[in-house]
């Protein structure tokens, strides 16, 4: 099984298409090819941490874990995690903004969020994807004790 890779991106707009890219460049080295539903799950976090979650002097982190039952997604950022994040059911459909956790909501078959130490929130997703066999036998053939 490959190893969980993060990345630390710092509190500038232009971090939302670097972790974006991240996410593509891990996922494809995983053997990924379709990874469009995480990659837009991880444009959302990310902007979310920015606009939302991270103070002006603290950036997010990027985490991709892979498991047997598929790919696990977390954004780290400096939010407190008692302020609770957006109800999903209180979008107002004329609103220009706030649909991230809708998106969220509808792409990923898990997710949630939970207090990050010392300070912070860690909000996850969880894709149900396999890996490929090769992906996998080729990385563990790599391994050693």
């Amino acid at each position: 099984m490959p190893e969980a890779t993060q990345r630390f991106f710092d509190n500038q707009p232009e971090s939302v298409k670097a972790a974006r890219d991240f996410a593509t460049r891990t996922l494809k080295a995983w053997g990924l090819e379709d990874t469009g539903d995480i990659r837009l799950v991880v444009s959302e976090l990310a902007t979310n941490a920015l606009t939302h979650g991270s103070d002006a002097e603290h950036g997010f982190l990027v985490r991709l874990a892979p498991s047997a039952d598929g790919i696990r997604l977390e954004v780290h950022d400096s939010r407190d995690p008692h302020r609770p994040l957006s109800e999903l059911s209180s979008l107002d459909p004329a609103a220009e903004t706030g649909r991230g956790l809708v998106i969220v909501d509808g792409l990923a078959a898990l997710w949630g969020a939970d207090p990050r130490q010392p300070h912070g929130k860690i909000v996850w997703s969880h894709f149900p994807i396999a890996l490929p066999a090769t992906a996998l036998s080729a990385v563990e053939g790599v391994r050693t004790c």
